[in-house]
């Protein structure tokens, strides 16, 4: 007999409603059936519960409804690690029966015996494409139109271990009568005879004496009722012995039944519900029930149990249980296997490509269990079993790389980082640096509204798009800039990597001039009101007089022999030649009203070197859509130079007493003219950590042919969001190609990455992680700092003066140029036959800088 659980007899706990899950299954693997049946085995929750199928017009889902929700989804994880397990709304349940719609049931139970079986599957009979008879219940599920539900629900419920002892002595009982049965026949024994024909034959014999008494008395209607109990007697001792011999004659396979009775099991009803809009009729209830119940016939076993389907009926909310129904007086036990409850509900293989079925997307990968426990609270794992991922503080001081499409999650990744740095500055447990460069501007607006009240006087912000007034950022500034090479170094890098054509000449020439304007800014005669800027860089080129005053203020006597022996020495025609690509790269800035409000100011306005020497922090928005590509370019690669250039000072300084800094580069492809390789393979013994990202690798590849590989070979984290197929192909290698596929990094939802990670002396296997949802900031904190920034600023009217002093000196050059060409020309020295001219003087081939 049936055994129920104990717990459900004495001390029943008040019942708990239901939890509904959505099942979907992975894209990729191919264990199936036997996922099920283990899954099934491991729930050993008295509650019942329901395995659903629910056909709706945008496709058809796999569904749990079951009390303890937290076991069914602990057992989906850990036998499906890769299907994803999301808790319904009681809105979104498909058998919510809504105002105005009908609802129409059918129910199938096999017939037989308990211990009967439906036909079973393996894994192995589902390899080929087609194979798995799920598909064909899908198929029927997947007919609804727009308005109408179809669910097919399993309903369950736990039978104990020694469930099957009863029913295997049924099973030996009849397979002892079919053996009697079917035996030869034995030679008849001798003896009395059988009574019960002798009974018969005198009760007959009596009932005819009677009938005849009757009929003779003319009581005709007693003898019509002893008729009618005769036929009644006669018809109820056929049926009798009808379903006595349909059972007795009916052949099972007793292997198939004695391993259905080696498995789990579980009491089990099938119920199928059509939910139909208002207005449908009755046959259109028909016309979706059927093929459903047509479907099921596919697990009819011959040699064992078959599916038998009740009549529609009409179907409430109220009905919506997950316990099967009671088998009544004359029916029998319907218990199903866990091998056959496999069949009737499992994710298809990856192999059967059905449109109706949702698939999981990328893979889920689980994060290490202890090493990411501690640190900065940047994402989730993915998965069913959600836990936080944090980066401890060893990996937190490793360079890191975020390759991502535009708005997958980088920059949200990045402001975790600074986030967590800034909350360590403030309760005082952190004194590195925190330097921020944003070319779009809405990574460093988050940040200003997270940052704590204790650091607040500690921000400065450089956002070149302020309409109030722009920053001073003169790139030689000597107060800042102190190394005069370091910088002339920076600006003809960044000029570089910006301009497309480059030569010998034009870099010596910007150099020299760089050199040279940076040096008389040194001089003790100039204030640092009076500083020359690089837009300065064309009037020291056109201008002799001006140049000459410039040349009074230098001390390194090869700058002046270079002005003085090569420059002073070209011919006028190859003068004009070597200058026009420089002054055209110069004319750029100083034709930008924007560029000339930022890089014509004579002093920096924020004393940059300060803020990092003391461990302040540096928001820098470049703003590449309001200045433009060039401009923004420059000031971000200066500042980094800058900061290269002030980590890389600590070198004399012991250990423990060196400043580190955390430096955060969004969209690192817009800012070329870094040396981001050398700053990654070598600052990071200074204490300097660099958190760089980019759209593609592709990109890095027009910064330096060798970029993309020293950059992997260096970064201690490598998050990969969605990226192009390319990409994916690279980035496979580093992340574990047993692990992750191109097809996982090319899929991956928005804000969804794998990581890969040293921390400490391991290198963590590649895991998913789920970025986490920033937290909403303070604005009045973000326009406190804003309104702090207005001190380091130069105002607006002050900018218009400047323009107009800037004019004043345009129209005097103007002035002495138009002079020097309507006065006489200069006279020319008659060349020397027998003297050979001199190797600089040369003009070189046309093309060769790249002129306008």
């Amino acid at each position: 007999m049936m055994r129920r659980n104990p717990l459900t007899l004495f001390g029943r706990r008040r019942p708990q409603k239901p939890a509904l899950l959505e099942v979907t299954p992975p894209r990729t693997g191919q264990r199936t059936l036997l996922g099920v049946e283990n899954l099934l085995q491991s729930i050993a929750a008295p509650e019942p519960f329901a395995l659903e199928l629910a056909g709706r017009a945008s496709g058809v889902s796999l569904m749990a409804r079951c009390s303890a929700d937290d076991v069914v989804r602990a057992q989906v994880a850990a036998h499906y690690p890769q299907a994803r397990v999301r808790e319904l709304g009681p809105d979104e349940d498909p058998l919510l029966v809504r105002e105005g719609e009908q609802a129409w049931s059918i129910r199938l139970r096999p017939s037989g015996p308990a211990y009967a079986p439906l036909r079973t599957f393996r894994d192995r009979d589902l390899l080929d494409p087609g194979s798995d008879p799920l598909l064909a219940l899908v198929g029927a599920l997947g007919r609804v139109e727009a308005g109408e539900r179809l669910v097919a629900r399993l309903r369950l419920r736990a039978l104990g271990p020694n469930w099957s002892q009863h029913y295997l002595a049924q099973l030996l009982a009849q397979e002892e009568k079919q053996r009697a049965r079917y035996a030869p026949t034995a030679k008849p024994q001798s003896g009395n005879p059988n009574p019960v024909p002798l009974i018969v034959l005198g009760l007959g014999g009596l009932g005819l004496w009677q009938a005849h008494n009757w009929l003779e008395a003319g009581e005709t209607w007693l003898l019509a009722g002893l008729c009618s109990a005769v036929a009644a007697v006669l018809l109820g001792a056929g049926w009798l012995r009808a379903r006595w011999n349909r059972g007795r004659n009916r052949v099972l396979d007793p292997e198939l039944a004695r391993e259905k009775l080696g498995q789990a099991a579980f009491q089990a009803e099938v119920e199928v519900v059509a939910l139909l809009p208002a207005g449908a009729d009755r046959a259109r209830a028909r016309e979706l029930l059927e093929p459903v119940a047509a479907a099921y016939q596919r697990f009819d076993q011959p040699g064992g149990a078959r599916f038998e389907t009740t009549k529609r009926r009409r179907w409430s909310s109220e009905g919506l249980d997950t316990a099967p129904s009671s088998p009544g007086l004359f029916g029998s036990a319907s218990v199903l296997s866990v091998r056959e409850l496999a069949g009737l509900w499992h994710p298809p293989g990856a192999g059967d490509e059905t449109y109706e079925v949702e698939r999981s997307g990328a893979k889920a990968l689980p994060p290490p269990h202890q090493a990411l426990r501690e640190g900065a609270h940047v994402g989730d794992a993915v998965g069913d079993l959600e836990r936080p991922i944090r980066f401890p503080p060893d990996l937190m001081r490793r360079h890191h790389l975020y390759v991502a499409r535009t708005r997958m999650g980088k920059s949200t990744l990045m402001r975790h980082l600074v986030e967590h740095k800034l909350d360590e500055k403030a309760r005082g447990r952190d004194r590195d640096a925190v330097v921020v460069i944003d070319p779009h501007a809405d990574l460093v607006s988050d940040i200003l509204e997270q940052v704590p009240e204790q650091l607040v006087s500690e921000v400065r912000l450089i956002d070149l798009a302020d309409e109030r007034g722009a920053v001073g950022v003169n790139l030689l500034d000597t107060r800042v800039f102190t190394d005069r090479d370091r910088t002339a170094d920076a600006v003809v890098r960044v000029a570089r990597g910006l301009w497309e054509q480059w030569g010998p000449r034009m870099q010596s020439i910007l150099e020299q001039t760089v050199k040279t304007l940076h040096e008389a800014n040194d001089h003790p005669t100039i204030a640092a009101d009076e500083q020359y800027t690089i837009l300065d860089g064309l009037r020291l080129l056109r201008d002799e007089s001006f140049r000459a005053q410039v040349l009074s203020k230098l001390s390194d006597p090869y700058l002046v022999q270079w002005w003085a022996g090569d420059f002073g020495g070209w011919r006028r025609e190859y003068t004009a030649e070597a200058l026009a690509p420089v002054q055209t790269r110069l004319s750029y800035y100083a034709t930008s009203q924007r560029a000339r409000a930022i890089l014509g100011q004579p002093r920096s306005t924020v004393d940059l070197r300060r803020t990092i020497l003391e461990g302040g922090v540096l928001l820098v928005s470049t703003a590449q859509g309001t200045v433009g590509r060039d401009v923004a370019a420059l000031v971000g690669a200066s500042l980094l130079n800058l900061v290269d250039s002030v980590i890389r000072e600590q070198e004399r300084l012991p250990q423990l007493e060196r400043r580190g800094a955390l430096v955060v580069v969004d969209e690192m492809q817009t800012i070329p003219g870094v040396e981001f390789e050398s700053m990654l393979s070598e600052l990071g013994k200074y204490g300097a950590a660099f958190a760089l990202a980019t759209q593609s690798l592709a990109k890095l590849d027009e910064l330096s042919p060798t970029m993309r590989h020293t950059l992997l070979a260096n970064v201690g984290c490598l998050a990969a969001f969605q990226v192009s197929g390319a990409d994916a192909r690279d980035l496979v290698w580093e992340l574990g190609r047993e692990r992750v596929s191109e097809e996982d990094l090319v899929s991956q939802p928005v804000h969804h990455c794998y990581v890969r990670a040293t921390v400490g002396r391991e290198r963590t296997p590649a895991f998913s992680m789920r970025v986490r949802q920033p937290e909403l900031g303070d604005p009045e904190r973000a326009a406190e700092i804003r309104r702090a920034a207005t001190a380091y600023l130069t105002p607006a009217h002050r900018l218009a003066a400047q323009e107009t002093e800037q004019r004043r000196r345009l129209a005097e050059y103007q002035d002495g140029a138009s002079a020097i060409r309507n006065g006489s020309e200069r006279k020319q020295p008659k060349p020397d036959r027998h003297a050979k001219p001199k190797r600089e003087r040369r003009p070189a081939r046309r093309g060769e800088d790249g002129g306008p």
